[in-house]
């Protein structure tokens, strides 16, 4: 299947976080409501198959990859000044890392490059933005302390664009197909309260392109959430999350099929974005579409397909205690959490 990277604009707030399942339930919305129920049904049908109609991405941050899951690079034996460990500090919470940073770390992925990687990558921009939070126990924004308002430092990238996102995909359909898809499902805004102005996502480029590869990769990065299927790779440094789906579309207001009465659908465990898995040789996508998630309504699904951006992990991080999670889906009551080899 070719490769296609989608440029998304945002041009106004958002009520949902960006994330690829709710895209794509979107853009299955958008399938519906522009060719019939039949049409949706037969691009659900074709995930069954060896081929699927379409696997993207997380819109990403213009410019940037999600940052592997790894081990920590090993502290210094000695106890680094106060401005060095605070520095370490603020890359150990940076969550992306630039396509140019990616180059020159990918064919030797390690915590130490990483790292290294992460120092050279553009600053982000402290500013402190104003609230008022609200008191459940009043009902009011006066604080315990006094006053009604608080300060929060958020980090900002300073871009040269407007707020521009990247969601890589693959499908076996032409590049204006793809186009109309996502154009379609974000005609009515995406998330919550996009009939309020919120979730207005522009589509202003498609390109046919392939993700960043090398020479013998050993290991993949997911670039959005998966739920591995039976021969996925499973093996390697995890960020593991829980998804609780919401009924979109006509289904979100309006009456449900056979008198339902349940919006939500079951919890769906699953890999993360930055997800690092040991494969050789390296999937082109892992994942699959999930049914069953929805209590009353058989047809529902849950889209749990991500793309992976191919690496090479070095010697000392495959000797590291690797985790091995067995593909999992339903409703976990207290799920595990194991992440970078530890649990």
């Amino acid at each position: 299947m070719p490769g296609y990277r989608i440029e998304l604009e945002l041009r106004s707030g958002l009520g949902t976080p960006l994330a690829a399942d709710t895209l794509w339930g979107h853009i299955a919305w958008g399938i519906r409501y522009r060719r019939g129920n039949q049409a949706l049904e037969d691009w659900l049908a074709a995930y069954d198959g060896p081929e699927p109609p379409l696997v993207i991405s997380d819109p990403l941050p213009h410019g940037f990859f999600p940052r592997p899951a790894l081990p920590r690079a090993a502290r210094p034996a000695k106890l680094p000044p106060k401005d060095e460990a605070d520095h370490m500090k603020r890359l150990e919470k940076r969550a992306w890392i630039s396509w140019e940073a990616w180059g020159q770390t990918a064919a030797a992925v390690s915590p130490d490059s990483i790292q290294q990687a992460l120092a050279a990558a553009p600053q982000p921009v402290p500013m402190a933005v104003t609230r008022a939070g609200v008191n459940r126990l009043t009902g009011g924004t006066a604080q315990p302390e006094g006053g009604t308002l608080f300060t929060a430092e958020q980090a900002y990238f300073g871009f040269d664009c407007p707020a521009r996102f990247d969601v890589w995909c693959r499908s076996p359909q032409p590049a204006e197909t793809v186009r109309r898809w996502f154009a379609d499902g974000l005609a009515g805004g995406y998330g919550r309260d996009a009939s309020a102005g919120l979730g207005y996502l522009a589509v202003v480029g498609i390109e046919e392109r392939e993700l960043p590869g090398l020479d013998a990769p050993n290991a993949c990065v997911l670039l959005g959430p998966a739920v591995p299927r039976r021969g996925d790779p499973h093996r390697g440094f995890f960020r593991l999350g829980v998804r609780c789906g919401r009924l979109g579309g006509e289904f979100a207001v309006g009456p449900l099929p056979g008198g339902a009465t349940q919006r939500h659908k079951r919890p769906v465990r699953v890999l993360m974005a930055g997800t690092l898995l040991i494969a050789a040789p390296v999937p082109a996508y892992v994942g699959r579409v999930l049914r069953g998630v929805h209590a009353e309504i058989e047809a529902i699904r849950h889209y749990g397909i991500a793309p992976v951006l191919p690496c090479r992990v070095e010697g000392p991080v495959l000797s590291h205690r690797l985790v091995s999670v067995p593909p999992t889906a339903g409703c976990p009551s207290s799920p595990p959490v194991q992440q970078n080899g530890l649990s």
